[in-house]
């Protein structure tokens, strides 16, 4: 017996919690529930089910993260995979005995590390990109436009024709469909930045897709393309504050900035803002906070 026993009942338990279970959510958390299996085997603690799991393992499963240098929100998320787990066996009494508090990761801020890029940084990157690999750099160019993430821009292919359309109708409100890469399968749709521009660039990502094997990215699977994608973007420098994220930011900052300009409300805006995005409009405050946070700031020192 090894710490994968205990890995493997921790991921059948979380699997039988409440709560996400989205494919991008249980792959981050049965990794975080490998880790902690690691650490406490390493520890000495021949532990095989989650209901052998003792105050004892957390605690130090805990010390181990803050003495490797994890920030508080890491060491919380880690600590919530395992309170998911012991949940899905019964347990969540005991495991919520065991608080952020107590284990030294409470306090942590939700707040994003990214800044909105700005198009002229983005202008800046794009030549470079599209130098090592035409494809990645088309894929950044409909991050911008759509706010969308990167393993939705990548297989944005599926969907380029039927944009293209919903761009064109006049008679269309101008919002796509995003289906394909979502986090969860969860179909949403989404306002471009600047319609005629997003028409532009749709028909030119379906040009390459033609010169290109049916592909943006020209990997034979997704695994190889998003390998490809992030290693473009890091050739080209696009980490830290300007990695390609930062375009889904500069995305939301922009609307939450139009939509209040002609009198939404700021809760309303955030919302709204929020289900283009892809998460729920209950989740607009977090979406305000984590995406648009600098943009209202900005706006509220304007103000004063």
């Amino acid at each position: 017996m090894s710490h994968k026993s205990l890995a493997a009942d921790l991921c059948r338990a979380a699997r039988s919690a409440r709560g996400k279970q989205a494919d991008h959510t249980r792959k981050g958390r049965d990794q975080s529930l490998m880790r902690f299996a690691v650490s406490v085997w390493e520890a000495g603690f021949q532990v095989h089910t989650a209901g052998g799991i003792k105050e004892k393992h957390i605690e130090a499963w805990a010390a181990d993260m803050e003495s490797r240098g994890l920030s508080k929100r890491t060491r919380a998320n880690n600590l919530a995979h395992i309170r998911t787990a012991l949940e899905g066996v019964g347990r969540r009494p005991f495991a919520d005995k065991l608080s952020n508090s107590r284990l030294d990761a409470a306090g942590a801020s939700r707040a994003g590390t990214k800044r909105p890029m700005p198009h002229e940084a983005l202008a800046v990157y794009l030549p470079t990109v599209a130098a090592i690999d035409p494809g990645v750099a088309v894929v950044l160019e409909l991050m911008a436009q759509f706010g969308l993430r990167a393993e939705e821009g990548v297989r944005a292919v599926k969907s380029l024709a039927d944009w293209l359309r919903a761009l064109r109708n006049p008679a269309a409100d101008g919002f796509v469909t995003v289906i394909h890469g979502t986090k969860g399968g969860k179909t949403r749709r989404s306002p471009s930045l600047d319609r005629q521009h997003a028409a532009t660039l749709v028909e030119r990502a379906i040009d390459l897709t033609k010169a290109s094997g049916g592909k943006l990215v020209r990997k034979p699977d997704l695994k190889r393309a998003m390998d490809r994608f992030h290693y473009v973007v890091r050739k080209a420098g696009m980490t830290g504050a300007d990695a390609p994220h930062s375009l889904r930011y500069a995305y939301t900052a922009e609307h939450l900035r139009r939509l209040k300009a002609v009198g939404v409300s700021r809760r309303e805006a955030a919302a709204g803002v929020s289900t283009w995005l892809g998460h729920g409009d209950g989740r607009g405050t977090w979406v305000e906070y984590v995406y648009g946070r600098k943009e209202l700031a900005a706006e509220e020192v304007g103000n004063a």
